[in-house]
């Protein structure tokens, strides 16, 4: 639109250019007329003038009008309305795209450390058991401390995530600085930076 606009101007001035110019020739020649014909001094040659005036006025006009309704290359373009999809390329033409690959689950286990020890959940279990006690089963995590209780709280492993569930001991259980009560059921502590059991706190880390 804006090359179009340009062109049109630039056609204009250029037109403009030729009307001064050729009513100076015409003027020039209107006056040779005058002379030459006899005809009566400056009413003549006003005469003269406004014919060739009225002629110069209607050819610019007569080309404004022819290019302003003649074919232009841009014309057999199809404009696309807002809001509207583009159209959609050939089937020929369009890349063959492979598709999108399946994201891979996190089979990475989970590592808590703090206090000087550190446990591995490594998801070989469905259900782990977090206790103060000695450790009598491989799905069994010992904490030794005496605000740990025996059993203290649950972790559960499903579908790459990571859950806890607290027993109801006396010591508590927090995620993240907030408390987890017996009622509220197992939480997801996948995105979970600490936990802690009783006095004991735990970072919460990828194995």
């Amino acid at each position: 639109m804006g090359l179009e606009i340009g062109a049109l101007l630039g056609f204009l001035g250029l037109t403009s250019a030729f009307a001064l110019v050729g009513t100076i020739l015409a003027a020039w020649m209107a006056w040779r007329i005058v002379e030459k014909a006899g005809l009566p001094g400056w009413a003549g040659m006003a005469a003269v003038l406004l014919t060739l005036t009225a002629v110069a006025t209607i050819v610019p006009l007569i080309l404004l009008w022819v290019f302003a309704f003649m074919r232009w290359p841009r014309d057999d373009a199809q404009p696309v309305p807002i809001g509207a999809a583009a159209p959609t390329p050939p089937a020929s033409t369009q890349a063959a795209l492979a598709p999108p690959r399946q994201a891979l689950a996190d089979r990475r286990g989970w590592r808590l450390t703090g206090a000087g020890m550190a446990l591995v959940v490594d998801g070989a279990a469905s259900t782990y058991l977090l206790t103060g006690a000695p450790a009598v089963a491989d799905a069994e995590l010992s904490i030794p401390d005496p605000s740990v209780g025996r059993p203290h709280a649950r972790l559960l492993c499903s579908a790459g995530r990571l859950g806890l569930e607290d027993l109801g001991t006396p010591g508590g259980t927090w995620i993240d600085g907030a408390r987890l009560l017996p009622e509220h059921g197992p939480r997801d502590i996948t995105a979970a930076r600490t936990i802690r059991l009783g006095s004991v706190e735990l970072a919460l880390s990828r194995a």
